[in-house]
Protein backbone atom coordinates (compact mmCIF):
# COMPACT_ATOMS: atom_id res chain seq x y z
CA UNK A 1 0.00 0.00 0.00
CA UNK A 2 1.30 3.31 -0.97
CA UNK A 3 1.11 6.53 1.07
CA UNK A 4 -1.26 9.71 0.58
CA UNK A 5 -0.81 13.47 2.50
CA UNK A 6 -3.83 15.68 2.29
CA UNK A 7 -3.43 19.22 2.81
CA UNK A 8 -6.38 19.89 5.82
CA UNK A 9 -7.24 23.44 5.73
CA UNK A 10 -10.00 24.66 8.20
CA UNK A 11 -13.43 23.94 7.96
CA UNK A 12 -14.52 27.46 7.12
CA UNK A 13 -11.23 28.25 4.62
CA UNK A 14 -11.94 29.75 1.63
CA UNK A 15 -9.65 27.24 -0.02
CA UNK A 16 -11.91 24.52 0.19
CA UNK A 17 -13.60 25.95 -2.54
CA UNK A 18 -10.34 25.92 -4.47
CA UNK A 19 -9.28 23.21 -7.75
CA UNK A 20 -7.58 20.55 -6.03
CA UNK A 21 -4.65 18.51 -7.56
CA UNK A 22 -2.91 15.02 -6.62
CA UNK A 23 0.77 14.58 -7.25
CA UNK A 24 1.46 10.93 -7.85
CA UNK A 25 5.11 10.33 -6.84
CA UNK A 26 7.84 7.83 -6.11
CA UNK A 27 8.80 6.43 -2.75
CA UNK A 28 9.80 3.27 -1.30
CA UNK A 29 12.94 3.69 -3.53
CA UNK A 30 11.03 3.34 -6.82
CA UNK A 31 11.96 5.86 -9.72
CA UNK A 32 9.58 7.11 -11.87
CA UNK A 33 8.60 10.27 -13.16
CA UNK A 34 5.72 11.76 -10.88
CA UNK A 35 2.85 13.62 -11.99
CA UNK A 36 0.11 16.36 -11.52
CA UNK A 37 -3.73 15.44 -11.67
CA UNK A 38 -6.98 17.06 -11.88
CA UNK A 39 -8.44 19.94 -11.43
CA UNK A 40 -10.66 18.29 -9.11
CA UNK A 41 -13.32 19.04 -6.58
CA UNK A 42 -11.35 18.74 -2.93
CA UNK A 43 -13.45 15.76 -2.73
CA UNK A 44 -12.57 13.98 -5.50
CA UNK A 45 -8.93 14.10 -5.47
CA UNK A 46 -9.09 13.11 -1.69
CA UNK A 47 -11.09 9.40 -3.24
CA UNK A 48 -9.09 9.50 -6.19
CA UNK A 49 -5.54 9.83 -4.32
CA UNK A 50 -6.57 6.87 -1.60
CA UNK A 51 -8.14 4.38 -3.90
CA UNK A 52 -4.56 4.81 -6.36
CA UNK A 53 -2.17 4.88 -3.08
CA UNK A 54 -4.63 1.46 -1.80
CA UNK A 55 -3.74 -0.35 -4.65
CA UNK A 56 0.09 0.64 -5.34
CA UNK A 57 3.20 0.37 -3.11
CA UNK A 58 6.15 2.75 -3.67
CA UNK A 59 4.07 5.56 -4.43
CA UNK A 60 2.89 8.84 -2.41
CA UNK A 61 -0.27 10.97 -3.49
CA UNK A 62 -0.11 14.26 -2.29
CA UNK A 63 -3.40 16.55 -2.25
CA UNK A 64 -3.09 19.98 -2.12
CA UNK A 65 -5.17 22.95 -3.49
CA UNK A 66 -4.35 24.86 -6.61
CA UNK A 67 -4.39 28.40 -6.29
CA UNK A 68 -5.77 30.61 -8.90
CA UNK A 69 -3.13 32.86 -9.83
CA UNK A 70 -3.31 34.46 -13.31
CA UNK A 71 -0.04 36.01 -13.58
CA UNK A 72 3.91 35.35 -12.85
CA UNK A 73 3.59 38.42 -10.49
CA UNK A 74 0.82 36.37 -9.16
CA UNK A 75 2.76 33.73 -8.05
CA UNK A 76 5.77 36.02 -7.04
CA UNK A 77 2.99 37.95 -4.65
CA UNK A 78 1.58 34.14 -3.24
CA UNK A 79 5.48 33.06 -2.82
CA UNK A 80 6.27 35.94 -0.81
CA UNK A 81 3.17 36.16 1.45
CA UNK A 82 3.95 32.40 2.16
CA UNK A 83 7.86 33.28 2.97
CA UNK A 84 6.80 35.96 4.86
CA UNK A 85 3.77 33.99 6.86
CA UNK A 86 7.05 31.20 7.70
CA UNK A 87 8.90 34.06 8.69
CA UNK A 88 6.11 35.54 11.27
CA UNK A 89 5.73 31.98 12.34
CA UNK A 90 9.11 31.35 12.98
CA UNK A 91 9.99 34.72 14.73
CA UNK A 92 6.63 35.12 16.81
CA UNK A 93 6.43 31.04 17.08
CA UNK A 94 2.62 31.67 18.51
CA UNK A 95 -0.65 29.75 17.88
CA UNK A 96 -2.00 32.89 18.19
CA UNK A 97 -0.57 34.18 14.43
CA UNK A 98 -2.94 34.20 11.25
CA UNK A 99 -1.57 34.08 8.49
CA UNK A 100 -2.91 35.26 4.65
CA UNK A 101 -2.50 33.85 0.94
CA UNK A 102 -3.66 36.09 -1.14
CA UNK A 103 -6.35 36.89 1.33
CA UNK A 104 -7.17 33.60 2.62
CA UNK A 105 -6.16 32.56 6.26
CA UNK A 106 -3.32 29.80 5.98
CA UNK A 107 -2.52 27.01 8.51
CA UNK A 108 1.16 26.57 8.35
CA UNK A 109 1.63 24.62 11.11
CA UNK A 110 2.15 20.97 10.13
CA UNK A 111 1.71 19.32 14.13
CA UNK A 112 2.93 16.38 14.93
CA UNK A 113 4.19 14.49 12.12
CA UNK A 114 3.87 10.95 13.43
CA UNK A 115 2.02 8.57 11.01
CA UNK A 116 -1.87 8.11 11.75
CA UNK A 117 -3.31 5.24 10.00
CA UNK A 118 -6.66 5.56 9.16
CA UNK A 119 -9.30 2.78 8.96
CA UNK A 120 -10.66 2.60 5.44
CA UNK A 121 -14.33 1.31 4.85
CA UNK A 122 -14.25 -2.09 2.51
CA UNK A 123 -17.48 -0.51 0.07
CA UNK A 124 -14.97 2.10 -0.61
CA UNK A 125 -15.40 2.98 -4.27
CA UNK A 126 -13.36 6.09 -6.17
CA UNK A 127 -15.77 8.48 -7.59
CA UNK A 128 -17.05 7.33 -11.40
CA UNK A 129 -15.23 9.35 -14.41
CA UNK A 130 -18.99 10.87 -15.19
CA UNK A 131 -18.67 12.01 -11.36
CA UNK A 132 -14.87 13.30 -11.93
CA UNK A 133 -16.12 14.93 -15.41
CA UNK A 134 -19.25 16.70 -13.66
CA UNK A 135 -16.65 17.66 -10.65
CA UNK A 136 -14.47 19.30 -12.80
CA UNK A 137 -16.81 21.39 -15.12
CA UNK A 138 -18.26 22.87 -11.62
CA UNK A 139 -14.58 23.61 -10.63
CA UNK A 140 -13.92 25.27 -14.06
CA UNK A 141 -17.05 27.44 -13.81
CA UNK A 142 -16.48 28.37 -10.51
CA UNK A 143 -12.54 29.36 -11.63
CA UNK A 144 -13.45 31.28 -14.02
CA UNK A 145 -16.06 33.23 -12.29
CA UNK A 146 -13.60 33.61 -9.63
CA UNK A 147 -11.37 35.53 -12.56
CA UNK A 148 -13.75 37.10 -14.33
CA UNK A 149 -12.76 41.05 -14.53
CA UNK A 150 -16.30 41.74 -15.41
CA UNK A 151 -17.79 39.89 -12.35
CA UNK A 152 -16.32 41.88 -9.45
Amino acid sequence: MGGVIIYEPDEDSAVLEFPWVVTFEPSGGEEWDSFVCGPYERAHAVALAEAVALAEDGMLAVVEPMMPVLSADEVLATIDDLREAEEEVEEIDSPLVETKVNGTHVDLDLGETDLVEEEIADDFEPPTPEEVRAGMERTFRRLLAATDPSAS
